[in-house]
């Protein structure tokens, strides 16, 4: 499958975000990241998923290791705001409830995989911020419009490199 996908990769130059550190997510960070991902974005499947996936990975510089204490932990998510404030927060509530979308869930973890393998294509096109379409939130005038994806509007703070397909 792999191999398949470099073919692909070098055949069809499809843009892919280089991942700064070796290795996988840990089973528990991979459960949170694969929730933030469901209760952010389930509902507009695989495409709107791996929005978010690359806005994480995005806030994270690329560092694997940094994808969930930098990002998901920090509050940036909405899906998460129940526990991220607390000293030791309890995210079990949280990816019981992604859980439970089981297609969606299960849609998650396989782009997270496609993600550590190098294989995700980002299609927000370097994004670090997003925000849902029905609403205007007091920062996005103060960042870089890049693209709509689903319900979902993606950003990048003004005068950053993006990239460029």
């Amino acid at each position: 499958m792999k191999r398949n996908l470099l073919l692909l990769t070098v055949l069809f130059g499809i843009a892919v975000f280089q991942v700064q550190a070796d290795g996988y997510l840990d089973s528990y960070d991979r459960q949170i990241v694969a929730t933030c991902l469901v209760l952010e974005a389930g509902g507009e499947g695989t495409e709107g998923m791996q929005a978010v996936l690359n806005v994480i990975l995005n806030r994270a510089d690329g560092y694997l290791n940094r994808m969930v204490p930098e990002t998901v932990k920090y509050g940036a998510f909405s899906c998460m705001s129940s526990v991220w404030k607390c000293s030791e927060p309890d995210f079990s509530p949280l990816v019981q409830r992604a859980e439970a979308q089981s297609d969606a869930y299960e849609q998650a973890i396989n782009l997270i995989s496609l993600m550590e393998d190098g294989f995700l294509q980002d299609n927000t096109l370097g994004a670090t911020h997003y925000h849902a379409a029905y609403i205007h939130p007091y920062w996005a005038d103060s960042l870089h419009y890049l693209t709509t994806i689903g319900n979902h509007i993606f950003y990048v703070e003004r005068g950053s490199q993006v990239a460029s397909l």
